[in-house]
């Protein structure tokens, strides 16, 4: 009975040793089969990939800086047609737009395997380009008229401001004016603006315009009230059109420092004589110094102005002593001198 049951464990033994290497087995197949796979899955995707990588699309919105439109700006994937011309570049500054039976056209042109999703699909192409702006052309200008004989205190006035001039970024910027003709009476000009300056198929632009000389003239910096001197700080030097000067306006400084506002002044005012006066040393009223002066002899004493006056002006003094009126020659702030022989009383 003992060796019975020795032998029925030993059998089991052995039959769960033979299970366990079928086991491996079997897994060793499988693991061996899902490589395999693997591995054709792998090999599929990375030849869809390559395809993919071949598919031709369509590039919607491109900038062009050369002349012609390339496929291969228009189209990816073309391979050594990429440089192939399919079109003319728009202007520089504009744009141009590809509708889908154009592109189809193109695509079909060329062999290559591309079809538009709708009538709706289009390209837009742009010129790549720099915008030459006003103050350029106004440069471009003042050298037209320096060249001219013209000096450099000059207002150039033109009547079309907006040219809307761009040019490709692959030309030269340089602008120039030729044809200048001035009028000298009105100062009216015609040119004509190339650009770029040194390309034979240059765009072309007529310019029309004035020319205006312009005056240096001094003005007041700040606003003066009537009676208040004006000072040698006081003097800002602006430039006005010189046909908009009126007559008798002052050119020089040292016709006007040293004088007073005869009238309110608000700065930047061209001024006149009119606009000035002499500053008042003696006012109507001041209580003033008389001297008296005579071969050598001088006396002082005090009197009651009965005018106002600037230096130099004669005002009559009423002599505080005498009770007489004498007249008196302005020489500073409240001070008067009198000839003692030259002097004429007022009762």
């Amino acid at each position: 009975m003992i060796k019975f049951k020795s032998l029925i464990s030993q059998i089991f033994n052995r039959l769960a040793v033979l299970l366990t290497i079928a086991g491996m087995f079997f897994y060793l197949i499988n693991l061996s089969s899902l490589n395999a796979k693997i591995q054709t899955a792998t090999n599929k995707s990375s030849e869809f990939s390559k395809k993919s990588m071949k598919i031709v699309s369509l590039i919607p919105y491109i900038t062009v800086q050369k002349n012609h439109v390339l496929l291969g700006e228009i189209f990816t994937n073309v391979g050594i047609k990429a440089n192939s011309r399919v079109a003319y570049s728009p202007k520089p500054g504009k744009s141009a737009r590809f509708d889908a039976k154009w592109l189809y056209r193109i695509a079909r042109a060329h062999g290559l395997k591309w079809r538009p999703l709708s009538l709706k699909t289009h390209v837009i192409v742009e010129r790549a380009s720099y915008e030459i702006y006003e103050d350029e052309v106004l440069d471009a200008l003042r050298k037209a008229f320096y060249d001219r004989g013209y000096q450099n205190n000059i207002e150039i006035d033109m009547n079309n401001r907006r040219l809307n001039i761009h040019v490709a970024t692959n030309k030269n910027s340089m602008i120039s004016v030729t044809g200048l003709t001035v009028k000298k009476k009105t100062g009216r000009f015609i040119a004509t603006l190339i650009v770029p300056g040194d390309s034979s198929n240059a765009q072309r632009f007529r310019l029309t315009g004035r020319v205006h000389r312009l005056v240096n003239i001094p003005t007041l910096n700040k606003n003066f009230k009537r009676n208040d001197v004006i000072k040698k700080d006081d003097i800002e030097w602006i430039k006005v059109r010189s046909h908009k000067l009126r007559n008798g306006v002052l050119q020089d400084d040292e016709e006007i420092i040293g004088m007073a506002a005869k009238r309110r002044i608000t700065s930047n005012t061209p001024l006149i004589s009119d606009y000035l006066q002499r500053p008042k040393l003696v006012n109507k009223g001041d209580l003033v110094t008389i001297s008296l002066t005579s071969q050598g002899l001088q006396l002082k004493t005090r009197g009651r102005a009965q005018d106002s006056g600037s230096k130099g002006d004669i005002i009559r003094i009423k002599n505080n002593k005498s009770k007489k009126i004498i007249e008196a020659k302005v020489i500073g702030e409240d001070m008067v001198i009198v000839n003692l022989f030259n002097r004429i009383a007022f009762k």
